[in-house]
């Protein structure tokens, strides 16, 4: 016993010593100028723990990148506020914060001494950027390589925000005789004065706070760039791979299969107007010969190019596949063919031979040449956003990012491309793509994320492809709820819709989370989380018009925030999808009559907001902020605001902003007079001036009762009170006893808020604010449970309506099916004991506790009967005890009980007899049989019944029984009767 109330302690201390309670100060933080951002919080981690009365906690991830104006976040708890500039993202751990999100894209792959310039595009993402003076900044590109260090800048230019580094490697970096690489990487600075825009600097190393780029490989020779095109099963066309512009002169190479043994070839080139076959030139001259013929039309020119094998080509060790080349062919693009505009060139190729139809379908080739007058390197997509959350499953509404294509020429220029545009998703369950290619979206319908999933865009010949991070929400929905089972709060009763009272129910918050993933695009199941896998996000403000109470007479749904219950009884609370219709997330909750109390009310006083924002490392654009009350030595004439949390009997807390303002009714005073007037009225915050507090701090009351309207009867006892101190705390001597009530305490100034007293409670925060209850306080708490109680007595509560379920309708019919068998059973066995008491034992019974005998019946005057009966008995009294009485012809009638047996059970039997006038008596015999014990007869066998006894009429009825057997002889008579009197 000693050991289980030890272990009781311990578990009362344990029970005593819970952790920090789930509160903090009900300040309103909010972003300013950020496009799309979410609040995040980790799993069971709510309030954070950093979180207490006098402060809160809150993490915030932006998404889309910084606009113009960097976003603000505001803290306020009216009438304060205060607001910090969200601090620069913060690409890697170990670089500066930069206040721009720039993509970076190398446009070349590889450089040769022929073309030694490398191409940078830099992009800041996030907007359009419209013209006009700003403060766009520069990139500076360094390249690193084991010769030497090269450095260049560019300015971002609007509308498109962006610019390209043209970097010229040097010379004898391409001397070492083998390829080579060049590390890239770049820097952001302000923009300069002057031409260009940008400063001279970045010769100096740029150290750790460079942004990778990528690396550039330094060829010593120039790469073939062509693409080869087959004509038929033995030629093939080869054709440069590259923009040409007005005036250049390129040549397209015909190959042949070294198995080739066709003598006459004809090739028939067709051309647009502009485009001009200069000439046609055997690679092999000793083996073929070539002849141009040349024909003009009104808008194409054809072109005849002949070749005869002059004789047959030696033995050749190659491979019969192999190919060779044997003819090529000299164009010429005209000056102003593309009038500033790149525009392509079809060129048709056909293959004739002899004895085959002139226009054969099936050997023509149509191959487009992109004329330009402007040296085109290549065609970058360029997105406001390399990360798309997909919340279209929740809200219904697609989510669009818009893109832009540009083209980057020789120089640095950059030219955007509006037509003509190709483009194709390569996965569209996770990201699909506009018709007019100018954004990727998604629409709800898609089943998945995934990073990294690839857009490929197309312009005439030239290709680009572009990279997202798609993040899909995991389903079904985390609804939390600050409580899941709301109460009636005894004592308080709040103005219905109508004339009169109702009850008043807890409140709880809700909050709707949802954690975000991308799928591997391999298909298998491993999931990579946005933040991680202990974080969600909260999508309250998205699907909060799509929530809803299953059954709204149990509770209702304030503002998507609020859960307000109505009346008992047990329902959900379900997101359904505008998509759909199907539940996206559902979360139980039961509205019950049982009664809880509002043990105290904790107040923290606010003079001001202090707030701090630092970065998180799990993403780019996590911020943590965290804001704290001020609540230094009050100023004369200082306002201040009253933060108030009401605990509950339930072991539950609840901030008082979740409870209408109209169904507090809150006051605050003071021991000094005039020392506290009343300020304002919002919601639930209470406000007061102070007028001082002095050296010592000055104690404030708070109160919470019902609204006026509906406090009834004759005791007006606050449901909760506390003390809150400003400025110093008290001594650490016993505190004077503090009124328990304004109105118990008369002498101290009462402020009061809209008219009704309005209340907040015990005492929160840190530094010069103490938790305070006094020991009168304690004391006066009891009385006012009391009175509460007789109030609650007097008071005529109206019970809400109560609704029955089906399960509950079936359990109270089973159980009053169990009842009224019971009951059925009871009255049985009262009956059955009336019955049995009822029932009278034998008059010749000695022993009550004896069992029953049996009785038996003998009717008649059968011989046979009466001698069975008779030797049943054992020998019984001397044979001189009796004669009989047949002889003497008469006597009295005697009736003669019988002795049983020594240790037999006893019993009773009667012969009743009658003389009729006329001659023979008939008889009725009754006689009785018992069982007797074992013990006390052993001599007769197991179950055997025993003759108890045998009654004995008179001589004159033996001699009417003797005439009947026939014993007329009087020594027969006589033997008979000695033998009746013996065994009698």
């Amino acid at each position: 016993c000693l050991l289980v109330a030890l272990a009781l302690d311990v578990v009362r201390v344990e029970c005593d010593q819970d952790p920090l309670d789930p509160v903090y100060l009900p300040a309103a933080l909010e972003l300013l100028d950020a496009p799309e951002h979410f609040r995040v919080q980790q799993v069971g981690r709510y309030p954070p723990a950093n979180s207490s009365l006098g402060s809160r906690s809150e993490t915030f991830l932006l998404l889309q990148p910084w606009p113009r104006a960097q976003p603000l976040l505001r803290a306020s708890y009216p009438p304060f506020a205060t607001q910090q500039v969200v601090p620069p993202r913060v690409t890697e751990p170990h670089q500066r914060p930069v206040p721009w999100d720039v993509r970076a894209v190398s446009v070349e792959v590889a450089v040769t001494p022929a073309e030694p310039h490398a191409r940078v595009l830099f992009h800041l993402k996030g907007q359009d950027w419209p013209p006009g003076p700003g403060s766009l900044p520069c990139a500076r590109l360094h390249a690193t390589h084991p010769a030497g260090t090269a450095h260049q800048a560019c300015r971002f230019q609007p509308s498109l925000g962006a610019c390209v580094v043209e970097m010229e490697f040097p010379s004898h970096w391409f001397s070492q005789g083998s390829a080579t690489r060049a590390e890239l990487a770049y820097t952001l600075e302000p923009a300069a004065e002057g031409p260009g825009g940008c400063g001279p600097g970045g010769e100096e190393d740029p150290g750790e706070q460079a942004l990778p780029v990528g690396d550039v490989e330094l060829r010593p020779a120039d790469p073939p760039q062509y693409q080869e095109v087959p004509l038929d099963e033995a030629v093939t066309l080869r054709v440069p791979d590259m923009p040409v512009r007005p005036g250049q002169l390129f040549s397209a190479a015909l190959l042949l299969q070294h198995n080739f043994t066709a003598s006459v070839l004809t090739l028939r080139i067709k051309v647009k107007k502009g485009l001009h076959v200069k000439a046609a030139r055997p690679a092999q001259p000793a083996l073929w010969t070539a002849k141009l013929d040349r024909f003009k039309g009104s808008k194409h020119h054809t072109t005849l190019i002949t070749c005869h094998r002059d004789r047959p080509a030696g033995p050749d060790s190659s491979s019969p596949l192999e190919l060779s080349e044997f003819l090529w062919v000299d164009f010429l693009v005209e000056n102003g063919t593309s009038g500033g505009v790149a525009v392509t060139r079809p060129v048709t190729w056909q293959l004739e031979y002899p004895g085959q139809a002139p226009e054969a379908e099936k050997d023509k080739m149509v191959w487009e040449i992109l004329v330009s007058e402007r040296d085109i390197r290549a065609l970058v997509p360029l997105a406001k956003a390399e990360e798309l959350v997909n919340t279209a499953p929740l809200t219904g509404v697609p989510r669009h990012v818009p893109v832009r294509l540009v083209t980057v020429d020789s120089g640095g220029a950059l030219v955007e491309v509006t037509e003509h545009i190709g483009c194709e998703s390569a996965n569209t369950q996770v990201l699909q793509v506009s018709e007019a290619c100018d954004a990727v979206f998604v629409a709800g319908k898609e089943s998945r994320g995934a990073q990294g999933v690839q857009v490929d865009f197309w312009w005439r010949r030239l290709r680009a492809s572009l990279r997202l991070t798609v993040w899909a929400p995991l389903l079904p929905l985390r609804i939390e709820l600050t409580d899941t089972t709301l109460e009636q709060v005894r004592g308080w009763r709040v103005p219905g819709p109508a004339e009169g009272c109702r009850l008043q129910y807890q409140r709880a918050g809700v909050r709707f989370l949802v954690p975000f993933a991308a799928h591997p695009l391999d298909g298998g199941h491993r999931l990579t989380h946005l933040l991680g896998p202990d974080w969600l996000l909260d999508v309250s403000h998205l699907v909060a018009p799509h929530a809803r109470v299953q059954d709204p007479s149990v509770a209702s749904l304030e503002g998507g925030r609020v859960l307000v219950g109505r009346e008992p009884g047990v329902t959900s609370i379900e997101v359904r999808s505008p998509l759909s219709d199907s539940i996206l997330g559902e979360q139980v909750l039961a509205v019950t009559d049982d009664k809880v109390s509002v043990l105290e009310l904790r107040v923290q006083p606010v003079m001001g907001i202090s707030l701090a924002l630092s970065r998180g490392t799990a993403h780019p654009g996590e911020v943590t902020a965290t804001c704290w009350a001020q609540s230094a030595l009050p100023a004369p004439k200082q306002e201040v605001a009253l933060s108030l949390w009401l605990s509950f009997s339930d072991h539950t807390l609840a901030p008082a902003e979740l409870y209408n303002h109209r169904d507090l009714g809150l006051s605050v005073s003071a021991e000094e007079p005039g020392a506290v007037l009343p300020a304002y009225e919002r919601g639930a915050q209470l406000g007061v001036v102070v007028s001082g507090a002095g050296v010592k701090g000055l104690p404030l009351h708070v109160a919470l009762q019902p609204p006026e309207p509906c406090r009834r009867g004759r005791h007006r006892v606050p449901l909760a009170s506390g003390t809150a101190w400003l400025g110093l705390s008290p001594a650490p001597t016993p505190a004077p006893a503090l009124p328990s009530s304004p109105a118990q305490s008369s002498p101290a100034p009462e402020a009061s808020v809209g008219g009704e007293r309005r209340a907040a409670g015990s005492v929160g925060g840190s530094g010069d604010v103490r938790h305070k209850f006094e020991q009168a306080e304690e004391e006066a708490g009891k009385e006012k449970a009391e009175a509460r109680e007789e109030e609650e007595e007097e008071e005529e509560m109206v019970p809400a309506p109560q609704r029955v379920t089906e399960l509950e309708l079936g359990m109270y019919a089973l159980l009053g099916i169990f009842c009224l068998a019971i009951l059925i059973f009871l009255v049985n066995g009262v009956v059955f004991m009336l019955r049995y008491q009822r029932k009278e034992p034998p008059d010749g019974a000695a022993d009550p506790a004896s069992p029953q005998p049996h009785n038996w019946v003998w009717l008649g005057t059968d011989q046979e009967d009466l001698s069975r009966q008779l030797d049943r008995q054992s020998p019984g009294l001397p044979k001189g005890e009796g004669g009989c009485p047949c002889e003497s012809g008469g006597g009295e009638e005697a009736l003669t009980l019988a002795q049983a047996p020594a240790g037999g059970t006893t019993s009773s039997s009667s012969t009743l007899a009658r003389k009729e006038a006329g001659g023979r008596r008939k008889r009725v015999e009754f006689v009785t049989f018992a069982p007797a014990p074992p013990a006390q007869l052993p001599e007769e066998p197991a179950g055997a019944p025993a003759v108890q006894s045998i009654l004995v009429a008179g001589e004159e009825d033996i001699r009417w029984v003797c005439e009947d057997m026939g014993l007329k002889d009087p020594e027969e008579l006589r033997s008979y009767m000695e033998r009746i009197r013996g065994s009698s």
